[in-house]
């Protein structure tokens, strides 16, 4: 009897581990190596060559903010390799999230990798479906310069 007692309270330990990591992960998201509480996406901040945008719509804060926790690591950040070689230039400058704190970097161009961000320490990739959506954002914020 004290093995099927161990194996149920097992059981229900297991369940309960499970079902407070489910709870977690659709709660927080991880945004370039750092968790943060989905509840806690305040804005996202697009600075382009002419102007510097604040998006607030809950919706879309989320949506680029999931699309950037789908950003894969290129490689580490190092004086040698900074900025970028052969970085050009894009329509987008600079990409930053708010939280309970501040989080982003430069957008770069080079021809090796693509668009790439720069934050956290690393390079990360830039999806175009991440351009897609900082596209249409734009039409609804709010300009701050």
């Amino acid at each position: 009897m004290k093995n099927k007692t161990k194996i149920g309270i097992s059981i229900i330990i297991a369940i309960g581990l499970a079902f407070t990591g489910f709870i977690y992960y659709s709660t927080h998201i991880s945004i370039w190596g750092v968790n943060i509480s989905k509840y806690d996406l305040k804005e996202v901040t697009i600075i382009t060559k002419d102007h510097g945008y604040i998006i607030t719509n809950p919706k879309l804060v989320l949506e680029i903010a999931q699309e950037i926790a789908k950003t894969k690591r290129l490689y580490k950040l190092e004086a040698s390799n900074f900025p970028p070689k052969e970085a050009l230039s894009t329509k987008y400058l600079k990409l930053s999230i708010s939280t309970t704190f501040n989080m982003g970097g430069s957008i770069w161009d080079d021809s090796n990798s693509g668009l790439m961000l720069e934050s956290n320490g690393y390079y990360w990739n830039v999806s175009s479906r991440l351009i897609e959506l900082m596209d249409k954002s734009l039409k609804g914020a709010k300009k701050y310069f």
